[in-house]
């Protein structure tokens, strides 16, 4: 498409409530004004959006959606759509010397204004419309500019399709802070252990953030404890108000003095960094999870087992959290045990839930490192879906160098699961990606880490599930429960060029596509698994039926002829749909 020509009026898709039938009106785009950038705003034309499974729970829950929790959406309705390919078409006055019509860009949605996610299809409106605004937050956010040039040679479909696959990326990324947040929200709890001479020995080695600020809460026995002191001094050297109080042994390990000093000193938003000295009762490490703010860490110490803890799962996943523990005198060693999620040679990488998409990403980025896995195991409940997972790796040129297992986990109990996925890796696993959004599934995978494991959230567990989970293995093994949610502006940009020069086959999970009327009908095929790879969606071609890939040559034989190997996506197949 290069025509630049901008219509007077643009197709949208508006979702008023929860449920299919609030999503436009009868079941129709909107036909409204297209609207005219300020002069710090883009105009831009919406040339591929992919469609997410977030997409599906925004329709389900409507404005009970974490990211749109208690928004009217009859009076503000969102418009969704977060995995975005566009074409500027016209520029604000005062960004002119930034931006030209005609420049293709791919869409960072992960928007963040101030610390506060301010996402693209959820706070900011999204790409299911033909003509839209990039508004200042995508554009002076936190990151500076969210939107990354994309090259000419990529295809709308497979420009758009970078943004999950960052996603995928960045779970493999993610490099936990090795100390204490210095100017943030600290809770230190500390008992009397006069036999004990308790540390922290990276307070010495802390910095002042460029922003001054932040509390440290120093909760100790009445009796008190050396180490208080440390921490006052290090607040206080940092800039931070510093706050010793004293209570009784028994209110010291009281969750409802956690749930109290968070409302108290952060006013409900929870702290960037709880550390938990003694050993810590069941509940009082779910207080101080259910405490922890945004990007919160929790360390503790521990020196005797624990009984099971309930464990915040969907938290962990949509807020980020990290959990870390020690058998350590020495609370430092919790974080300095901690990992990051970098897949490493020799690995064994367990993957919940493959069957999908995500799970095609996902084995797809594992096989194309430099030094892959050992060993990974694929688990779905569908035959079907395991069977679109052999054929990845079925041609001579794409035989991988490690061991690749299939399990299907239709009608088996979880326990006999576990016992038949420990057998493939009698050791353990180094990695689990649970693209489950079952909490079950967290439960049963856990126990099959190795010893410096990490099981990483993908899915979205809804935040409030939770899970008995043995948090004292985080301190006799070093194993780590973390989520992983979006993708950072460096990983998007790694992602686009790992795309750019043909290392990632982004295209390759495609399986149909359709025009901006067809919307409804892609977003049930995406809930009832329709199709086993992504869908993209064409806003510039509104009457475009759902197709899936393998109808094409009986529907678009044109466009089909044009399709590598007779089923993954090209740009000359692109070329020859908006030419049909």
């Amino acid at each position: 498409m290069s025509d630049i020509t901008i219509p007077a009026y643009t197709l949208r898709w508006n979702l008023y409530g929860a449920g299919l039938e609030n999503l436009g009106r009868e079941g129709k785009p909107e036909l409204v004004p297209t609207p005219t950038p300020a002069p710090t705003q883009l105009l831009v034309r919406m040339d591929a959006v992919g469609i997410c499974y977030s997409d599906v729970k925004i329709v389900r829950l409507g404005n009970q959606h974490p990211k749109l929790f208690g928004r009217d959406l009859q009076k503000h309705p969102a418009v969704m759509g977060h995995e975005i390919s566009c074409t500027v078409v016209a520029v604000g006055d005062a960004l002119k010397d930034r931006f030209r019509t005609g420049e293709r860009y791919v869409v960072q949605a992960d928007v963040y204004l101030g610390g506060k996610n301010m996402a693209i299809g959820y706070a900011l409106d999204g790409g299911f419309t033909q003509y839209g605004l990039i508004t200042e937050p995508a554009l002076f956010g936190d990151e500076g500019c969210y939107l990354l040039p994309c090259p000419e040679h990529l295809s709308y479909a497979e420009a758009a399709l970078v943004e999950p696959w960052a996603c995928v990326v960045a779970s493999y990324r993610l490099a936990p802070r090795p100390t204490p947040r210095p100017n943030a929200r600290w809770l230190v709890l500390l008992p009397h252990v006069p036999e004990v001479r308790y540390r922290c020995r990276t307070l010495e080695t802390l910095q002042s953030a460029e922003r001054a600020g932040g509390v440290a809460v120093i909760m100790q026995d009445a009796r008190g404890n050396p180490l208080a002191e440390a921490f006052m001094h290090t607040a206080q050297r940092l800039g931070m108000e510093a706050l010793t109080l004293a209570c009784s042994p028994d209110r010291l390990a009281s969750p409802e003095l956690v749930h109290t000093l968070k409302a108290q000193h952060t006013g409900g938003e929870g702290f960037d960094d709880i550390l938990l000295f003694g050993d810590p009762t069941p509940a009082l490490l779910e207080a101080c999870i259910d405490a922890l703010a945004y990007g919160g860490h929790l360390s503790f110490t521990c020196h005797r087992p624990l009984a099971p803890v309930a464990t915040d799962v969907g938290r962990l996943h949509y807020d980020r959290l990290m959990l870390m523990g020690t058998t350590s005198w020495d609370i430092t060693d919790a974080q300095a045990h901690t990992r990051s999620t970098e897949l490493v040679a020799g690995a064994s990488l367990l993957i919940l839930g493959a069957g999908g998409p995500m799970g095609q990403m996902h084995l797809h980025y594992a096989l194309s490192q430099p030094e892959p896995p050992e060993r990974i195991v694929l688990v779905d409940r569908h035959e079907e879906r395991l069977q679109v997972l052999r054929s990845l790796i079925a041609t001579p040129a794409s035989q991988p160098r490690t061991e690749v297992y299939f399990y299907n986990a239709a009608g088996i109990p979880p326990e006999r699961q576990q016992e038949e996925l420990h057998a493939l890796s009698p050791f353990g696993y180094n990695q689990i990606m649970c693209l489950s959004s079952a909490p079950e599934a967290v439960a049963m995978a856990y126990p099959l880490l190795s010893d410096g494991g990490v099981l990483n959230l993908f899915a979205g567990i809804p935040r409030g599930a939770k899970v008995p989970l043995d948090l004292t293995q985080f301190a006799t093994r070093h194993l780590r429960l973390m989520g992983s949610s979006g993708s950072s502006m460096a990983d998007m940009a790694y992602c686009l060029r790992l795309t750019a020069e043909g290392i990632l086959p982004v295209r390759r999970v495609l399986s149909a596509i359709g025009g901006l009327n067809a919307l409804p009908e892609a977003i049930q095929a995406v809930q009832q698994h329709r199709y086993t790879g992504k869908i993209v969606i064409f806003p510039n071609l509104p009457d475009l039926p759902l197709i899936g890939l393998d109808e094409l040559p009986a529907r678009l034989p044109e466009v089909a002829a044009r399709l590598e190997e007779g089923r993954f996506w090209t740009k000359a197949a692109e070329t020859a749909l908006f030419e049909y």
